[in-house]
């Protein structure tokens, strides 16, 4: 459903027409193939939407932007880098190759911002002599041998009678009267929304996946689990032939296979007939159904004590389900970090740079893996007003709390980001340590120093006790599987 050629060549010389001498103020990549310009006029400004994302590609004119999570991408920066500052001096669309390309020009220096529209789509930007500069989109850059430095060439036109059948579908742009630029507001509404709704239930699902495949695996589980905790009957039936046996080895022959003896029970004197294994000795054969009585009554035992984990787990996975579920649409843009983490089959939880685990009413809690990928965790992934935890005075994984903005966190959900922060430091192990906290707006790294290293201020700290039950419980969270959408 992205524009129609016809569409794209309305709202493209448009932009081109009324937005030429528009300057470039400010700049935003939050996701690989989406990008926003915001142009300065006369009186106001526009925020330019350009997007390069299979059904949702468009260029029009958007009320309002994506955030974008934590460190910018390095598109991004490039943009900002090049553009800022700059006047649009054209803006063309090249129907038979679905390519659109805005012109900037400042102090001389001329640069393309092109968007391509082909599967994948993706967007760069190049020099006056067509060279690229930088590139975003997953699988763009491979798909058309584009890289910094090399030399840009628009892709294969489409065929003369495909593209004349394109540009003769009529328009769905209902322009408004009195808008500066009709067509590219009418463009944000046909599309606009459907991409917030269509990201929305992509965020919804990602965050559902690791609880969905923990529901998974442990009701599965608990079935088996059930199953052995009812062996409880089959436990008792070897003791009283193990008891039988005993009280009758005198009657028993070595090499038979069956015997049947007497039994008193409550109810009076009943036969029995009991299989036996030719091999074993009349002793052996009492002490074998002991042995399987013994072993299957602590296999009981055992299967309780993990059930009642079990069904825990299964709770837990289904509140936190039913807490994703009921997130709004403005609560789960609120989390567009989590469409940056690859769900390909090479992006399994074991690739990302944090290990996830759930704390108190379902809260997410992320733990970085080594020195670089504290870094990714805590100045790409987290969001300013996420909270950030380390262990006081020792080195350690930093720990990230994702929280809402203007949350407050709640205290269980603390202590239990807490206890993984000394878990995953060098305290490991002790009765005790201390734990900072603080928004992650207020950290920093060293400059010139290690990965991980980092300074922070407005800090608080606590002192942990460290519960060994909860400990446990947090480390049995951590999600080890998460199938792609």
């Amino acid at each position: 459903m992205s524009l129609r050629p016809v569409e794209l060549a309305q709202v493209v010389a448009e932009v081109g027409k009324q937005l030429t001498g528009a300057v470039a103020q400010k700049a935003w990549c939050p996701l690989p193939r989406l990008a926003y310009l915001e142009l300065r006029v006369p009186g106001r400004s526009i925020l330019l939407c350009l997007c390069a994302e299979g059904d949702l590609a468009r260029v029009s004119a958007a009320t309002s932007r994506f955030p974008t999570p934590g460190e910018p991408a390095p598109f991004q920066r490039w943009l900002r880098h090049e553009l800022t500052g700059a006047k649009l001096t054209g803006a063309l669309f090249m129907e038979a190759e679905r390519v659109v390309r805005l012109d900037f020009e400042r102090e001389e220096v001329r640069r393309h911002l092109v968007m391509e529209l082909g599967s994948p789509g993706g967007l760069f930007i190049s020099s006056e002599q067509n060279r690229v500069l930088m590139l975003s989109g997953e699988g763009f850059g491979p798909r058309r041998n584009l890289y910094p430095g090399a030399a840009w060439t628009p892709p294969e036109p489409m065929p003369a009678e495909a593209l004349e059948k394109a540009l003769k579908v009529a328009s769905r742009l209902v322009p408004t009267e009195g808008e500066v630029l009709p067509y590219s507001h009418a463009a944000e509404r046909l599309l606009g929304a459907r991409d917030q709704q269509s990201r929305a239930e992509s965020i919804r699902r990602r965050l559902a996946q690791p609880y969905r495949a923990r529901l998974k695996r442990s009701s599965r589980t608990l079935e088996k689990v059930r199953a052995e905790a009812a062996r409880g009957p089959e436990a008792e039936k070897h003791r009283r032939l193990g008891e039988l046996l005993a009280q009758n080895l005198f009657r028993l022959k070595r090499g038979a296979t069956e015997v049947t003896l007497t039994e008193y029970t409550e109810a009076g004197a009943e036969e029995v007939r009991v299989t036996l294994d030719p091999k074993r000795t009349p002793k052996e054969e009492a002490d074998w159904h002991f042995h399987q009585y013994r072993r299957l009554l602590r296999g009981v035992e055992q299967a309780r004590h993990r059930e009642a984990e079990l069904a825990r787990e299964v709770a837990h996975a289904q509140s936190a389900l039913e807490q994703v579920e009921r997130m709004d649409e403005a609560m789960l843009l609120a989390q567009v970090e989590v469409l940056h983490i690859s769900s390909g089959g090479e992006a399994t939880p074991e690739g990302r740079p944090f290990k996830e685990y759930v704390g108190h009413a379902g809260a997410r809690i992320w733990v970085g893996r080594g020195s670089e990928d504290n870094d990714t965790l805590t100045f790409k992934l987290a969001r300013p007003w996420h909270l950030w935890l380390h262990a006081r005075g020792v080195p350690g994984s930093h720990v990230v709390l994702p929280l809402e903005k203007g949350q407050e966190p709640a205290q269980e959900a603390l202590l239990d980001a807490a206890h993984l922060a000394l878990h995953h430091s060098g305290a490991k192990g002790e009765p005790r340590g201390e734990v900072s906290y603080v928004p992650v707006k207020f950290v920093r790294k060293v400059k010139g120093g290690a990965h991980g290293q980092v300074t922070y201020t407005r800090e608080k700290t606590f002192v942990v006790r460290m519960e060994p039950e909860r400990l446990e419980r947090l480390l049995k969270s951590r999600h080890t599987e998460v199938p792609a959408p």
